[in-house]
C-alpha cells in the first residue's frame, strides 16, 4: 500500500479530491461528489490513455472547465495534481492547463516560452517563475504532475514538477518566492482563469491529491494510470 503523507496547516488528511476522467463526463471519479462545470458544451474524444475518452479544448477558450476546489495556499498549503494532456498546436506558447494563477505565477501546469531557449515548454508555475525543460511536441499523450509545499509559509516553499512524455520521466525541483495569492473559488482547466491563452488539445484524468505524491507514487501513476493514485 503507498503511504500517506500528512497536510501539514490544513488540518486534514492527505488523499484524493478529485478526479475527472473526462471520459464523456465532468463527474468526479472519485467519489467525493466534485463534479465540475463547463462553460459551454464540453467536447470529447475517443483514445485517451488507459482506455475511455479525453475532454477536447479547441484553443478558443469558449468551454472551460471549473473544478469546485479551493487550491489556495492558505486551503491547501501541500497539494499535488497532475494530468495526461495532448497538445494539437502551440501557436502562442503560453497557455494554462490547470491553473489557479491570479497573476503571480501561482499554481499551474501548461505549456510556456519563458523557460525555453527557443519555442516552448511543457511548464509549471512555481512561484517566481516558470519551470520546464522538455520541449512541448504536438500529436503525443504526455504525463504532466506538479506537487507544491507550502507547508512552512505562504512566502516560500518548494515544488516538484514531472513530465513524462513516453520516456524517462523529467523531475525539476526546488526552492521559490511563492505568495499567498490565488484564485480560491475553483480550478480552471483549459486556460489560465486570468491570462494566457486558451489551450487547444485534450486533457485526461485530471487528479487533484491533498499531501505530497512521491516520486516513486508518481512512477506508479505513469506506470498504471489513475487506478493507482492513493485514496
Amino acid at each position: 500500500m503507498l503511504g500517506l503523507v500528512f497536510v501539514s496547516g490544513a488540518g486534514a488528511r492527505a488523499g484524493l479530491l478529485a478526479l475527472y476522467s473526462f471520459d464523456g463526463t465532468l463527474a468526479d471519479a472519485s467519489g467525493n461528489g466534485k463534479t465540475a462545470k463547463d462553460s459551454g458544451t464540453p467536447a470529447y474524444v475517443a483514445g485517451a490513455p488507459f482506455g475511455g475518452k479525453a475532454i477536447s479544448f479547441d484553443g478558443s477558450g469558449k468551454a472551460l472547465v471549473t473544478a469546485p476546489l479551493n487550491l489556495s495556499v492558505a486551503a491547501m498549503p501541500q497539494v499535488t495534481f497532475g494530468a495526461w494532456v495532448y497538445a494539437k498546436a502551440v501557436n502562442n506558447p503560453q497557455y494554462g492547463i490547470i491553473s489557479t494563477d491570479d497573476g503571480n505565477f501561482d499554481r499551474q501546469l501548461g505549456i510556456d516560452s519563458r523557460p525555453a531557449t527557443s519555442g516552448a515548454n511543457w511548464a509549471a508555475f512555481v512561484g517566481g517563475s516558470a519551470v520546464g525543460t522538455v520541449p512541448t511536441a504536438t500529436g503525443k499523450w504526455v504525463f504532466l504532475a506538479v506537487s507544491y509545499d507550502q507547508s512552512g509559509g505562504a512566502s516560500g516553499g518548494t515544488y516538484a514538477y514531472y513530465v513524462n512524455d513516453g520516456g524517462n520521466t523529467v523531475v525539476l525541483s526546488g526552492n521559490d518566492a511563492f505568495d499567498g495569492d490565488s484564485v480560491t473559488n475553483g480550478v480552471c482547466i483549459g486556460k489560465n482563469p486570468n491570462f494566457d491563452q486558451p489551450f487547444n488539445g485534450y486533457v485526461s484524468n485530471a487528479f487533484f491529491y491533498a499531501g505530497i505524491l512521491t516520486k516513486d507514487q508518481i512512477d506508479v501513476i505513469i506506470a498504471k494510470g489513475p487506478s493507482a493514485i492513493p485514496k
